[in-house]
């Protein structure tokens, strides 16, 4: 005889039995709480977990931007810059190329002179590929020069070479990225 065989009886003998009153109580008590409950309802569910995935999304998208986090941590507001330097015996400059969201936005080239003695009046100037003569120095023996868009067009991602002349004196240095 199979075990299926043998159950048969029993589950027949179960279903002829009366329950007891506090057993049926017992039983309606169940099955109300149950229908009772409060069941989640399907939307929120899913858009919950989707919110949770967006979250996740950005701050893994967030983090592998190493630029990006530089600028927040920095304070940069979304601005990042460049900044080459170099100086010779008379002759120290700054060059700093400004990007705002990612389109180069203003370069900021300062002259300033380093050396002995009084400053020249007028210089002439070879910085990258841009270039200027007859320029006056201000108060702080310095030369600024800003250009807005497509810059001085100093390159990025090498050394740029610098020329200063005045009064029959040259001085040639190079620009290294800091």
């Amino acid at each position: 005889m199979s075990q299926q065989n043998d159950f048969d009886p029993l589950f027949e003998e179960m279903k002829s039995a009366e329950l007891s009153e506090s057993a049926k109580r017992d039983t309606l008590a169940g099955l109300h709480n149950k229908l009772s409950r409060k069941r989640q309802h399907f939307i929120p569910t899913v858009v919950s977990g989707l919110a949770a995935v967006a979250v996740i999304v950005f701050l893994v998208l967030f983090a592998s931007n190493s630029s990006m986090f530089e600028n927040i941590s920095s304070g940069g507001g979304g601005e990042d810059q460049l900044v080459f330097a170099g100086a010779g015996e008379n002759w120290e400059i700054e060059y700093v190329v400004m990007y705002q969201e990612g389109e180069r936005e203003k370069d900021v080239a300062t002259l300033t002179y380093i050396g002995d003695g009084n400053p020249p009046e007028t210089i002439d100037y070879e910085v990258g590929s841009s270039s200027g003569t007859n320029n006056s120095l201000n108060e702080e023996n310095s030369l600024v020069i800003t250009s807005q868009g497509k810059g001085l067009k100093l390159h990025e991602s090498q050394e740029n070479e610098a020329v200063i002349r005045w009064e029959g004196k040259s001085e040639t240095f190079l620009l290294t990225r800091k």
